[in-house]
């Protein structure tokens, strides 16, 4: 985001009501913390001793002592300061429903642990490979918080999850990772990833130099991977310069909620749901804000037999290269059903890079790459601007698909001030030749925005977006709500 632009609506904030109503279920650790009156309370400082009984007067030296050491209901505070690790950390105890084990910055102070010191070795035989793990791993636990720790440098990931449930991640950070910046695998459920920050995740140059082996160009997994995880929630998270994808559910995941999360400035698209091994499904993407990515959002079935039940409504996608939201046919190209796109804001997806060729390899608003589309649905979204096309598909569609597939397109504003040819030829990767389509009961409309170029897309109160059946306003923001540029002012919001 440009300097202007940020210190105008800084600005902006700082002159209008802009109080952050957080969902209840961001007050389940303060509950949680509540109940730990009664049980041990442990601290670690960078001056401490494992050898000490780890009070406030005579705390631990070390992460993993605590580890060892705390059980059900025990809580633990990190005084500020670094912490050099040679060894992932592992919890070797569960907590219970109502007895959490939670690991805690001190509040106010700055806890960093560098896990520069720990070797991962080269992949050999199956997964999981050693850079599939973490700096802080947790494998067949539950009822575990971790809150308010960064983690710099790792040659794996920073936060893995293995087997486990109700692991919950609040208010940390992860800078410079070879793997995710906070992973959680397989046979996982009831999880809630919120408040953090992960930055320079998926990083070539963080992998373990080995010996006679060039360097990698290539680096595993996303900023934020959830791989058959159950019953999840991914809030409020601020994602941004990493090398590959920002916010993956994949594999198997069900029943997960991803939203109101900031992804910028990434190498791969900012959302993605893509199936592998079985179905993935009932997955809800909202309220998040993703720009400066490849593509913006995508839903593929790489390698499993279906995706189904995917929402993807009230996201604001802008200045992404690629397309804004893409139907992608990576993989294997299978079965994408009950897909629901609406109230969604894309705007100026798809112009490329400035050395690339043009039309760049994906481009477009909405894209329709895949084919392999059933009970889809397109409606009340703006589309603006976006280049060559605002919603388009591919040459592949057979002239009764739409009916036959059960495809509609309806009630969104288009708006497109150059004038196109059609089809478009992308000739690069995607080899297709894309058409345009309106769908019914179109508005073709300029839509107004507030302030476009400084990024706000709220509506002037004349604007075309504004209607009168309901919702009553297409797109994401409308003219009568209270402005909130949430993304840019205190995010993440520090969870009590």
């Amino acid at each position: 985001m440009n300097t202007n632009r940020r210190q105008f609506l800084q600005k902006f904030l700082t002159t209008t009501a802009t109080t952050l109503i957080l969902p209840p279920i961001f007050y389940q650790a303060s509950q949680a913390e509540i109940s730990h009156a009664k049980n041990r309370i442990y601290f670690i400082s960078p001056t401490g001793n494992d050898s000490h009984s780890g009070t406030l007067e005579q705390p631990w030296a070390t992460l993993q002592k605590a580890a060892n050491t705390l059980q059900a209901g025990d809580q633990v505070y990190i005084r500020g300061g670094t912490y050099q690790i040679n060894q992932p950390i592992r919890p070797q105890f569960s907590g219970q429903e109502n007895q959490w084990i939670i690991y805690k910055g001190y509040p106010g102070e700055q806890i960093i642990i560098d896990a520069d010191g720990i070797f991962v070795d080269p992949p050999t035989g199956s997964p999981p490979y050693a850079h599939d793990q973490g700096a802080f791993l947790i494998i067949d636990k539950s009822y575990i918080l971790i809150q308010n720790l960064t983690i710099i440098n790792s040659h794996n990931a920073g936060f893995t999850v293995r087997d486990s449930h109700h692991i919950n991640f609040y208010n940390n950070t992860t800078i410079n990772t070879f793997s995710s910046g906070i992973a959680i695998w397989n046979n996982c459920y009831q999880h809630q990833i919120m408040g953090n920050t992960i930055i320079n995740a998926n990083r070539p140059n963080m992998r373990s130099p080995y010996p006679n082996l060039p360097l990698s160009n290539r680096a595993p997994h996303e900023a934020i991977t959830l791989a058959g995880v159950q019953d999840f929630e991914v809030a409020y998270n601020l994602v941004c310069y990493s090398y590959k994808e920002g916010i993956d559910c994949k594999e198997t995941c069900a029943n997960g909620r991803v939203h109101h999360n900031y992804t910028h400035h990434l190498k791969r698209q900012g959302l993605y749901a893509d199936s592998w091994f079985g179905i993935l499904k009932n997955i809800e993407f909202d309220h998040n804000i993703v720009e400066e990515c490849e593509t913006g959002i995508a839903v593929s079935a790489e390698n499993g037999p279906r995706v189904e039940n995917i929402k993807i409504h009230h996201n604001l996608v802008y200045n992404n290269r690629a397309t804004g939201i893409l139907l992608s046919r990576w993989g294997k190209d299978r079965l994408k059903k009950n897909i629901y796109i609406y109230n969604n804001t894309i705007v100026k997806n798809g112009y490329g890079q400035l050395d690339q060729p043009q039309p760049y390899w994906l481009t477009g608003g909405i894209y329709l790459y895949s084919t392999q589309l059933e009970n889809l649905v397109i409606e009340n979204n703006i589309l603006s601007e976006n280049k060559y096309f605002q919603i388009g598909y591919s040459q592949d569609f057979k002239p009764d698909d739409f009916n036959r597939k059960n495809i509609k397109i309806n009630h969104n504003l288009i708006f497109q001030s150059q004038a196109v040819t059609y089809p478009v030829d992308l000739k690069t990767w995607a080899k297709d030749s894309v058409y345009s389509i309106k769908g019914e009961q179109f508005i073709e409309a300029n839509p107004q925005f507030q302030q476009p170029d400084l990024a706000n897309f709220y509506l002037q109160p004349n604007s075309p977006a504004l209607v009168t059946r309901s919702p009553f306003y297409l797109g994401s923001f409308s003219a009568h709500e209270e402005k909130l540029f949430w993304w840019l002012t205190n995010f993440p919001p520090l969870l009590n």
